[in-house]
């Protein structure tokens, strides 16, 4: 398996016109591999989303005939309509995210991505709110009138999911000093560098634990109210409360901490042929033990909930004809 890595900001611009390269080849008569070739977009390196997408494509390059690439191309607004026309052809993916995109509501307004299918349900994802572990704060109300991060021009999903949970206790983005970022990454380097006093962002990341190797950090619990679940979801659709509970793993969290929860997706095209979505759905659904080998945080991966349902999304045809085999309902 080939990974392009864009971690680097001198070489993001060569990564992702690699990537398109390469899945553009694709397309051309004759070209390398022709539908044996798959790529798979995601946020850039460093992030939980480009290592899953990484061992996604490990586990399917390796157990099938596939050929496999991961790309670290930015925000989901930008690779997710890459994979609606096809210059990618899987992509990971927030189930609020493709909802969005498919519908053209959210932060995709205006601008459908109708050829979006599901490849699978990969597993929970879980989100939330972290300071310096000498804070004063313990509680969202605590970041009013402090500086925050902002914007998320990148990576809109976040200034979405952020706009949810402060909606949920009363608050909005006008109650606090907003620091303009692009993503998630900037926004935790501004908390490490002091100019913030927090961040927003998936506790099992690479990004966090390397905030907590220079500064110690800890998560805050929302209040998660089961009546505010309606508020949650009117601005984030799909998305609910989820309890994230101490592990060695993640020192960090050392007692039961309340964060945003949703399903985590592999998205594919409608045009990706019927056989490359199913050889994929295939490797995914029957190798749970590697990939937990290829990322740890699979280990959250569950086979009966590859194909679950998810609201106003479709499968793809290739995954659901083996799903169907397999004798998922």
């Amino acid at each position: 398996m080939t990974v392009i890595r864009s971690g680097l900001k001198s070489g993001l611009k060569l990564s992702i016109a690699a990537g398109l390269a390469f899945a553009s080849a694709l397309a051309l008569p004759g070209g390398p591999a022709q539908s044996q070739a798959v790529s798979i977009g995601a946020l850039p390196q460093g992030s939980l989303s480009y290592s899953i997408a990484a061992a996604v494509a490990k586990v399917i390059g390796d157990k099938t005939d596939l050929t496999m690439r991961a790309i670290g191309v930015g925000g989901s607004n930008i690779y997710i309509p890459q994979v609606n026309q096809n210059k990618l052809q899987m992509s990971t993916s927030a189930a609020p995210d493709a909802i969005f995109a498919l519908s053209g509501t959210g932060s995709f307004d205006g601008r459908k991505n109708p050829n979006l299918r599901i490849l699978a349900r990969l597993l929970e994802f879980q989100v939330g709110f972290m300071v310096k572990k000498d804070s004063k704060i313990t509680s969202l109300s605590g970041f009013k009138g402090q500086n925050f991060p902002s914007g998320f021009t990148a990576q809109k999903l976040v200034g979405t999911l952020v706009s949810a949970a402060f909606a949920t206790e009363g608050m909005s983005f006008s109650d606090i000093k907003g620091v303009p970022v692009p993503n998630f990454v900037r926004g935790t380097d501004e908390m490490v560098a002091g100019r913030t006093v927090g961040s927003f962002l998936a506790p099992g990341s690479g990004v966090v634990r390397k905030a907590h190797a220079k500064v110690k950090i800890r998560f805050i619990s929302m209040k998660a109210d089961p009546s505010t679940l309606g508020i949650l979801q009117k601005i984030a659709p799909a998305a609910y409360f989820t309890i994230v509970k101490p592990s060695k793993r993640l020192p960090y969290i050392t007692e039961p901490v309340k964060m945003i929860g949703f399903d985590y997706l592999i998205v594919t095209n409608s045009k990706v042929s019927d056989a490359v979505a199913y050889k994929a759905a295939k490797a995914l659904h029957q190798n749970k033990k590697a990939l937990i080998a290829a990322h740890g945080v699979l280990r959250g991966f569950s086979p009966k909930l590859i194909n679950k349902k998810v609201l106003g999304l479709a499968y793809h045809p290739g995954a659901i004809k083996y799903y169907k085999e397999a004798g998922l309902n």
